[in-house]
């Protein structure tokens, strides 16, 4: 675990003088850390804007004052505007800009002009979402003659470039969608250009921004649909000869990147580009909790634990007093992306206090160590007026430390002495590149059957700093059927002991080794019985597999419902109900009330004080879920949401059809599909091993698995966490 300012001391000295190198190294990814041509790890900090009249303050032109258009003469007033800017951020200790490729520039000003690859667009496509007046001529002539030439003058203030493409991303896409077409056509014209190839080391590539809603090629849900949606925009940037980062992003305004942990992004040079407001993430001023945050981040975003993350969008600030809601060009009532009222804050996008919710998105930083940001505008961070009028450099809004400008100017300072690239050139000699020792968090592993954790490994320097090397480690197994290693994660699969090798050849050519036991319990899928008839189900107790994903229902907790991979919630301590009780509808055939069990045998009893059923939401909705029945209508939303056909299939499976929807369930959406998914229906069942036990011991005694009287049952809190057996039963704890 990467905690940064544990290197503030070691390199305050040697960052005098060392930040701001230029040339502008050479950056690329190794592991989950940007690094350069050395190795050394890379965090980076600035601030997003984008070359538009509007949004830089009328403070270059304005159409009605001074007839200036987004043309060759606008083009020169823009970069000088830049310029200034660039100078300020360099002052203030940033070194990363993000670059909207504005499409104030790349749209066609003509009135007939129509771009041919927007047929498809959805009629309701708006504002920057709407691609009809894309030109990619216009592309190809503000590349080298603005765009281009703001990326230089940013790296000669000591800036890396993001780039990101002209406007924003409609609602809804599909894979294979007009608006794929329209990235990959971008980023073709744009990786052509020999300036971004041969700044591959220094300019990065934003692939979208804020996607909220992914679905496949069938206009279906499905977890490959984020990576089959963005893998062929880098396929043709690569094909182009662009070696540089890719930051790829995630559904829900770039805030959902959870099916990357199973469908990542192939290649190398990838990161994730995230966006974070207070209110995101579980976390708010209301809700402040660092902890929680960085749990609820981790979740949302579990790539952070492979790969480099770039938060590309970030603001906060105070409400104003007096509290009233902020208000649109038109009057009416402002609402963000969400549809919550947005109220006056001192002129931030979202609203926020740096004590609370700023504590918490710091704690975020800090915990996971390779988390570069921008701030969404440079007028959240610096006071633009004093910039251009008096040229000082200090934050926005009179230096209010509640808000993200003192916050991040203060950050930014400190930050600013650590994680910075050296120098192409430099030679790796001293002790900052020679490892005195390779490090471990842990010198064993003790697993359940499911689980996942990270290696954490690290190299410390004779300097004293150390470097983390978990994701860039050679790692193997000597029995695979017990534990792999993916993505930098050790797996557990199979009850057992084996052993982890890991080596790592240090950068003068040294190699290092280390080994570590491995011991793997837990309850796997042959400790339950597959039921094979219809006839099975009334009354039966049974758990829901999915056979094709191997994914299970649960209550995760309250009324949601969870779906997640089989062995990983039977071996999970913190999941209590995983079992349906098949309860019959007298005079419906067939058609059952599914009720959410807890291991010890007793009903799931919800805030309402009564029994979860398995419920789906209209075919409109975004889940099914588990609460009531609603009286005598068999469901908590909607008429028989709760009542459900089952069919058996032989050779295939279960299918349940929701009477309320007339479609069928696959997962933790509702039941909207037209065609069936075959679910195993599971009951707990025993091995023939521990049938013997039961027959031969006492039932309050606990065993070992292999039979080894070792407590009894008033023993059993202090025993530790592991799988025993109870009354001839096997018990996790």
């Amino acid at each position: 675990m990467k905690r940064i300012f544990t290197l503030i001391t070691i390199l305050c000295a040697l960052g005098a003088g060392a930040q701001g190198v230029k040339p502008l190294p050479s950056l690329h990814t190794e592991g989950r850390w940007l690094v350069d041509k050395h190795g050394n790890q890379v965090v980076l900090h600035g601030v997003m804007d984008t070359p538009n009249m509007y949004f830089n303050g009328w403070r270059w032109g304005s159409p009605w004052a001074d007839d200036t258009n987004y043309d060759a003469n606008g083009a020169k007033k823009c970069l000088s505007f830049f310029e200034t800017l660039f100078a300020g951020m360099e002052q203030a200790k940033c070194n990363i800009f993000r670059l909207h490729l504005d499409p104030a520039w790349t749209n066609d000003p003509s009135d007939s002009y129509v771009y041919a690859g927007s047929t498809g667009q959805d009629a309701s496509a708006s504002g920057e979402a709407d691609i009809k007046k894309f030109n990619p001529d216009r592309l190809e002539t503000f590349l080298p003659s603005l765009y281009l030439k703001l990326a230089e003058k940013a790296m000669n203030h000591g800036l890396f470039v993001v780039m990101r493409p002209p406007g924003v991303c409609p609602h809804n896409l599909k894979v294979g969608d007009y608006y794929q077409k329209y990235l990959i056509t971008v980023w073709d014209i744009v990786t052509k250009q020999s300036y971004v190839q041969e700044h591959a080391g220094q300019i990065s590539i934003e692939l979208a921004n804020e996607p909220v809603n992914i679905r496949n090629a069938n206009n279906q849900d499905d977890t490959k649909a984020l990576h089959d949606y963005f893998q062929p925009v880098v396929d043709k940037i690569r094909e182009n000869g662009f070696t540089g980062i890719i930051w790829v992003p995630g559904t829900g305004y770039q805030s959902n990147y959870r099916s990357y942990a199973e469908y990542p992004i192939e290649g190398d040079n990838i990161g994730y580009a995230v966006h974070d407001y207070p209110g995101w993430y579980n976390s708010s001023d209301d809700n402040p909790d660092p902890d929680n945050k960085i749990s609820s981040f981790h979740n949302a975003v579990p790539v952070v634990d492979t790969n480099p993350i770039f938060i590309s969008e970030v603001d906060w600030s105070p409400i104003k007093e007096p509290k009233e809601p902020d208000t649109n060009a038109d009057g009416t009532v402002k609402r963000n992306e969400f549809g919550d009222i947005v109220y006056k804050n001192l002129g931030t996008w979202a609203t926020g206090s740096t004590s609370k919710w700023g504590k918490a998105f710091k704690a975020v930083l800090d915990h996971f160590g390779n988390i570069s940001m921008t701030l969404t505008h440079p007028h959240d961070f610096m006071d633009l007026d004093a910039l251009y009028g008096q040229n000082v450099v200090k934050p926005a809004f009179n230096g209010n430390p509640e808000a993200c400008a003192k916050a991040c100017f203060d950050w930014y300072a400190e930050y600013y002495q650590v994680n910075w690239p050296h120098a192409d050139d430099e030679e790796e000699t001293g002790d900052s590149y020679t490892v005195q020792a390779l490090k471990a968090e842990q010198e064993s592993f003790d697993l359940m059957i499911g689980d996942k954790t990270p290696i954490s490994l690290e190299l410390l320097y004779v300097d004293g700093h150390t470097k983390d090397i978990s994701g860039v480690a050679t790692c193997t197994v000597d029995n695979p059927a017990v534990a792999v290693v993916k993505n930098g994660m050790l797996c557990a699969l199979a009850s057992g002991e084996t052993q982890l090798n890991v080596t790592y050849t240090d950068i003068k050519g040294t190699e290092w080794k280390r080994s570590f036991a491995v011991k793997v319990t837990g309850l796997d899928l042959a400790d339950f019985t597959a039921l094979s008839s219809l006839s099975d189900v009334s009354g039966q107790t049974f758990m829901l597999l999915n056979k094709e994903t191997q994914k299970v229902l649960y209550g995760s907790d309250a009324q949601n419902l969870g779906y997640d991979a089989a062995l990983k919630v039977i071996n999970d301590k913190a999941i209590n109900g995983y079992m349906f009780k098949a309860e019959p509808i007298s005079g419906r055939t067939d058609c059952y009330l599914l009720k959410l069990m807890l291991l010890n045998g007793n009903e799931y009893i919800m805030w309402t004080e009564k029994p979860g059923y398995l419920n789906s939401q209209a075919v409109s909705g975004w889940c099914s879920f588990v609460l009531g029945l609603e009286g005598n209508q068999y469901g908590q939303d909607i008429q028989d949401g709760a009542v459900w056909e089952i069919k058996y299939v032989d050779g295939q499976g279960f299918t349940l059809k929701n009477m309320g929807t007339g479609k069928y369930l696959k997962d933790a959406a509702p039941a909207k599909y037209d065609t069936p998914a075959y679910f195993d229906f599971l009951k707990a069942g025993s091995t023939s091993g521990i049938r013997t036990v039961q027959r031969t011991n006492d039932n309050d005694a606990v065993y070992t698995l292999q039979g080894t009287k070792i407590a009894t049952s008033d023993q059993w809190d202090t025993l530790p966490r592991g799988i025993y057996i109870v009354g001839g039963k096997k018990k996790l704890k």
